[in-house]
This record gives structure tokens, sequence and C-alpha cells, in this order.
């Protein structure tokens, strides 16, 4: 793709985001906000390459989808007031879980640069969430107008779409949808390791079953893999 290109394409994402937010743009104009976003998304391009996308997607495993942003050889990253959006997860709620694993991943970087030992600050755990460094204030619509919270907006990588749902208010029906897919990865990568782990009670009594027992499934991969993206679904039990 030519500079021109690329440019083009960078200031139609810049553009995007700022008029999704317009309304709750807090203590700063669009001028000074987007001016931070181009500062923050540089900052990942000096170690990586950014690639432009158009027409991808990523299925947030059957709950829906989101537009791909832009891509490097090694990650493909979501906005995540699309996810949020998608998912109908308050903006300022999804931003508390990327803060949240932003600073997971700080903590796990520094203890990666002090383990290697030379000195040196990485970055390679910090490329999953890119904050962008808007400044927003949402008001929370069945509030009645008298709560407000703060947020803004983020560049997630599909690695992190995981845990993203584990956080989002699908989070039980993606437990439940992925179980036996997580059930059948995990038999597989420790074999019969888990048929020599013995399992206990809480108070020390040996069950008589196996680890193996906990992650049983009756499920093919096939089908596993399809129950994992399926999305919401019917549970007579639960009256769902």
């Amino acid at each position: 793709m030519s500079d021109s290109a690329w440019i083009k394409y960078f200031n139609a994402f810049l553009d995007r985001v700022l008029e999704r937010h317009d309304d709750h743009l807090c203590n700063e104009g669009p001028d000074q906000q987007r001016s931070r976003m181009i500062d923050s998304i540089s900052v990942l391009a000096q170690s990586t390459t950014l690639r432009v996308v158009d027409g991808l997607t990523i299925n947030l495993f059957g709950f829906g989808t989101a537009p791909v942003t832009f891509q490097t050889e090694t990650d493909r990253y979501v906005l995540l007031s699309d996810v949020a959006e998608e998912l109908g997860w308050p903006l300022w709620e999804a931003c508390e879980w990327a803060e949240r694993e932003y600073g997971w991943a700080i903590r796990d970087q520094r203890q990666q640069d002090e383990e290697r030992g030379d000195g040196r600050l990485g970055y390679d755990l910090l490329r999953g969430h890119i904050d962008l460094q808007l400044d927003l204030a949402i008001n929370e619509p069945d509030a009645g107008g008298n709560r407000w919270h703060p947020a803004g907006d983020w560049l997630i990588s599909e690695d992190r779409i995981m845990s993203m749902m584990c956080a989002s208010p699908w989070s039980e029906e993606f437990f439940r949808n992925t179980e036996d897919a997580m059930n059948l990865a995990f038999t597989k990568h420790f074999g019969d390791k888990l048929k020599e782990s013995p399992t206990y009670y809480a108070d020390g009594t040996p069950t008589g079953r196996s680890a193996a027992d906990m992650f049983h499934s009756d499920l093919t991969e096939e089908e596993a893999r399809r129950k994992a993206n399926r999305g919401p679904a019917l549970d007579i039990e639960d009256g769902r």
C-alpha cells in the first residue's frame, strides 16, 4: 500500500473513533484527543509494522463479529468499543477489563525483563492492549442521568478475545459453550498425565477418580468446535 493510501486509511480510522465518541469527549476537544490517539498508535508502530485491513472481521464465538482495524505479522486488532457494542457491554465496564488486563501485562513484562537480566525494558507482552488515551465520560442510561462513568477506547489483539468474552455479559454462556472444547484441548495436551493424577475432596479424602474424569467430554472435536462457536443458545433448564 502506498503512503498516501495508508494515511487516508489511518485518518478514516481516527475519524470513525472520534465520531463514535463525539458526545462523550471530556476535558479536551477532538483535536487534542486525536493527537493522543496518534501518539498511542505510533508507539505500537515503532516496534512492529502496522498493516491496513479492509473487510476482515473476527468471530466473537458466535456472539457477534468485530471488524479488524489493523494487523501486524503476529496480531490482528479490533476496537474495544466495536466489541462492546456488539456484545451489549457498557463501554466503561469493557474499559475496566482492559485496564485490569493491561496492569497484569505490565507486571508480567516486568518479571520477564528482570529474569532476562540485561537491563532492558521489553514491550512484547504489552501489545495485546493498546490504550488510545481517549478521555470520555458516559452517562449510564438506566441511572436517570445521575451516574457518569469515565471511559476510553483500546485496540485489543485477537489473542485477548477469549479473556474478553470471559468478562463480558455473555461470560456464563461462553463458558458453557466452550467447556467441551476446553476439556478436549486439556486432555489432548496432558494425555496420560491426567489419568495418573488422583483428585481429592476439600478435606483431603481421595475421590477415587483421576483428573482425566474432570475433563471428560462425550463430544468429538468437531462437535465441540461447533458448540464453542454457537453463540447464545436456549437453555430450557435455566428458563432461557
